[in-house]
């Protein structure tokens, strides 16, 4: 009987716009431990990022978060240690992998670190393999009866993307999560 002892740590960014190589920075952070199909509510960690750069007000309109709110948030060095300790030992987990890992990539090379040695699921391609096709967030959690709307908040978001993981996973069988984990390495 195969017996899942991983440590799942579903992620999730807010940023200040799109693309990194132009110019746009993390603006928060939330990481989800999910430990035995379970979120681990003491393991949880969020923290706003003080990007060194100004949030659009549009960018501002979409999750909520002001300049002023971020001004005496940790700035990304401090956040970039603090999820590589996350990263040790543990297999990330993301909506749209891609997205969130080029912004931390991006960080970590911008401030003079090594890539973060990432192994990670995406939970779109778990929708390809379940529905035959990719599924945005929103339509998984009204699906699966856990809210109507993506609040763009990373605590929030990653909260239902744990959810929506432990989903995923009790449809696609624990025994073959190992198929969907992939090795970043920047």
């Amino acid at each position: 009987m195969f017996q899942d002892e991983n440590v799942y740590c579903v992620m999730d960014t807010e940023t200040t716009g799109l693309n990194p190589f132009f110019g746009d920075r993390i603006v928060e952070v939330a990481i989800v431990p999910v430990y035995k199909n379970k979120i681990v509510e003491k393991w949880i960690y969020h923290s706003l990022v003080n990007p060194n750069v100004k949030i659009p007000a549009l960018t501002q309109k979409i999750h909520g978060i002001s300049n002023s709110e971020i001004e005496d948030a940790p700035c990304i060095e401090n956040v970039i240690s603090t999820i590589r300790a996350y990263a040790k030992n543990t297999i990330f987990v993301m909506h749209n992998a891609n997205f969130d890992l080029s912004f931390i990539d991006f960080a970590t090379k911008e401030i003079g670190k090594f890539p973060i040695d990432f192994r990670y699921i995406d939970t779109l391609e778990m929708c390809q393999v379940i529905y035959g096709k990719k599924r945005s967030l929103e339509s998984l959690i009204s699906e699966f009866k856990l809210g109507t709307k993506v609040p763009h908040r990373a605590l929030q978001d990653a909260l239902l993307t744990a959810k929506v993981f432990i989903k995923l996973t009790e449809i696609i069988g624990s025994s073959n999560l190992p198929e969907f984990v992939k090795k970043w390495g920047g």
